[in-house]
């Protein structure tokens, strides 16, 4: 009596879905189906040559009516159930659609449509929604496929390789017409005098009860798109289908030849499986008969659990996303052979503030842009005003046409139009000034100001201070002192401009190094937290510099190309630090005789050459110098007096520094100009800002 072995087992069919049928579902979604949720008939593919993870694939061509499969792949016929909200995707009875494409592959079962075209064994179908807004997508795909009686596998699995006369014979038997029996479900007969293939049609129609020679040289073929030693589900369907149209082959001990091709297209790697099915033929057919008969075929989501699965296409679709990787080009492109080194995350995360969106800001943000700095903030107080667009190209006419066009709202909206991956934001703030007077009036607004101000300096890394007076940098100069921030500070004269980076009040073993004093030729060494700022250079405190002035002293009047330059160095100055692992405690050099040229190429380079301490520039001579000054202990705004009084008495120290000019001067002792030792030389003479 022969032994029957264990139960065959088979590989469930794995979807994969390219990228471009969601694109393509995305535009037949909108642009025809729109509320219609009705099933859509599609088309997938599979691939019995060098086969992995028994894939069933669709893309873009899956919607063509007149649908062709790639060269060595085989048609699988599906539907798509696409819903138009997640709500009616999750209520959607997953069982009963099981069950009504069950159905219909029965119903191909009992009329001729299979025999037609075999390929209609190969089947699945996708419940879908997609969320268009966010560009998600969730879906499940079903292979159905009937509940039937198990098969018994009667022999061990046998590879055509292992048995080269039998393959061979079989080989040639395909090679007769396989043409005709086109590849994916077809029947051999084969021994070694007769050898014949049939069309799944041609053998249905033929044998109508067991030849007289038996089955033994019959082998059953299909296409089989499994790696494993289980055969793919494909194999399921088409012995459900057999022993249906067949039932003579019930009881009877059957070999099914899963195709596998190799890269050379030979069959060496394909599979016979030796089964039988126990039940008496009535039996099984009453199974089929059934109206109650169950299906399977749910696939597995990919932790093993009979769920459905979810894909973001956002980097593919998202017009922000597709901006940003575009934007970003010329910065990738850097890193392949100039910068390998550059950090490119540390700009995209680094949260500039902008004190000032006049000619300087616009153009400092503009740049920012370019290197690919993705949040900016933008304080002003100023209306866009007629004479503005031609310098501060972030305005257009149109804006100082309408009433109560903000610069910094505007701005900030404008940076996102041309990249909308950029976080950016404008307040409408007054920067409160030493020597300017608060009222009671403006007093309530003005504390307002400034918690609002001490807010976005300790929510930022590096401000920018681009203002239109000498002493409404004092304040963003102060809160960056005491916030330990980045400062970069940029002026304009008529012909020159000044680009400056603060000293930073951080210590180096915050940072885990350290820079020491070393001479280089003729330069020498200034620490990072000893350089001095923007104010450290004066002896004097900060008043109303408008006071008493003319139009055109009021105004910045300047070459039209001293504004670019100034920030396009700001800029480059800020990300030259952030490439360096000190960052702002970075030192700087000087020459330390007289005469000496303090030779640039002399300095010690960082990832992006040399990182001065301020580059005052000139467009008369076109000539840049790299100077290089200490903190002085004395300054109105970053020495220890200011910082610490601000400290401890907050918005009452502030105060105090806006009622009257002379309070920091008293409070710092430079009052006292003839007792101070230091030398103190003043740069900013010529320099006039920015508006």
């Amino acid at each position: 009596m022969e032994t029957e072995g264990p139960l065959l087992q088979f590989a469930p069919l794995q979807s994969f879905v390219s990228p471009s049928f969601w694109h393509k579902l995305t535009e037949i979604k909108i642009d025809f189906d729109r509320l219609n949720d009705e099933p859509k008939s599609i088309c997938g593919y599979y691939s019995p040559r060098q086969a992995k993870s028994c894939l069933l694939e669709v893309d873009c061509t899956a919607f063509n009516s007149n649908f062709k499969e790639p060269k060595f792949c085989f048609k699988a016929y599906g539907t798509i159930y696409n819903k138009n909200t997640l709500e009616k995707f999750k209520e959607t009875d997953k069982t009963s659609l099981l069950q009504q494409e069950g159905s219909k592959l029965l119903e191909e079962f009992r009329t001729d449509t299979i025999l037609k075209d075999p390929s209609r064994l190969a089947r699945f179908f996708i419940l879908s929604f997609a969320d268009l807004k966010n560009y998600n997508y969730y879906y499940w795909f079903g292979f159905p496929s009937p509940l039937t009686s198990t098969l018994k596998l009667m022999n061990p699995v046998v590879k055509l390789r292992d048995i080269p006369e039998k393959g061979s014979l079989i080989q040639e038997a395909f090679a007769m017409r396989g043409a005709e029996c086109a590849g994916n479900f077809f029947i051999l007969s084969v021994n070694k005098d007769n050898k014949n293939c049939f069309t799944l049609k041609e053998f249905v129609n033929k044998f109508k009860s067991l030849p007289e020679g038996g089955i033994k040289d019959l082998y059953f073929c299909f296409a089989d798109n499994s790696e494993y030693v289980e055969p793919s589900w494909v194999m399921r369907v088409y012995v459900a289908f057999l022993l249906y149209k067949c039932p003579f082959l019930l009881q009877q001990k059957l070999q099914f030849v899963g195709v596998r091709y190799d890269r050379d297209m030979n069959w060496n790697e394909s599979q016979i499986w030796q089964v039988k099915q126990s039940i008496e033929a009535d039996d099984y057919l009453k199974e089929f008969n059934n109206e109650n008969v169950k299906f399977v075929g749910w696939e597995l989501n990919r932790n093993r659990k009979l769920q459905p699965r979810m894909i973001s296409m956002k980097a593919s679709m998202d017009p922000t996303i597709l901006a940003e990787n575009s934007v970003n080009l010329n910065l990738k492109l850097m890193k392949w052979r100039l910068l390998p080194d550059l950090n490119l995350n540390i700009l995209a995360t680094t949260k500039c503030l902008l004190f000032g969106a006049g000619t300087l800001g616009c153009a400092v943000a503009r740049t920012l842009l370019g290197w690919g700095f993705k949040r900016i903030t933008f304080v002003d107080s100023g209306k866009v005003s007629f004479s503005n667009p031609v310098r501060q190209y972030l305005y257009t006419h149109q804006d100082a046409c309408k009433d109560n066009i903000m610069k910094s709202t505007i701005a900030a909206e404008r940076i996102k139009e041309i990249n909308p991956s950029v976080n950016s934001s404008g307040y409408v703030l007054n920067i409160p000034m030493p020597g300017h007077p608060i009222g009671e009036r403006l007093k309530e607004q003005t504390i307002k100001d400034l918690s609002k101000l001490k807010d976005l300096a300790q929510q930022h890394d590096a401000f920018f201070l681009l203002t239109d007076s000498r002493e409404s940098r004092w304040l963003p100069t102060l809160l960056g002192t005491a916030y330990q921030k980045i400062v970069i500070n940029a002026a304009l004269g008529f012909d020159s401009y000044l680009v400056q980076r603060h000293g930073s009040t951080k210590r180096a073993e915050k940072i885990g190094d350290s820079a020491t004093e070393v001479q280089v030729d003729n330069l020498r060494c200034i620490k990072g937290e000893d350089l001095g700022c923007y104010f450290c250079n004066d002896v004097t405190a900060p008043g109303n510099s408008l006071k008493d002035r003319t139009l055109d002293q009021q105004c910045t009047v300047t070459r039209p190309g001293v504004s670019n330059i100034a920030a396009s160095y700001a800029v480059e100055l800020l990300v030259s630090l952030l490439q360096q692992p000190l960052k702002e405690l970075s030192p700087a050099y000087y020459a330390t005789t007289k005469g000496a040229n303090g030779n640039t190429s002399d300095i010690p380079e960082g990832l992006l050459g040399v990182i001065p301490h301020s580059i005052r520039g000139s467009l008369f001579n076109y000539e840049n110098i790299l100077p290089a000054t200490r903190k002085f202990t004395q300054c109105i705004a970053c020495s220890e007096k200011v910082v610490g009084a601000f400290q401890a008495e907050g918005d009452i120290f502030l105060f105090k520094v806006f009622q009257t000019s002379t309070y920091l001067a008293d409070l710092t002792d430079i009052s006292k100009f003839g007792e101070i030792n230091n030398e103190v030389i003043d740069l900013e003479s010529d320099l006039e800002l920015s508006d």
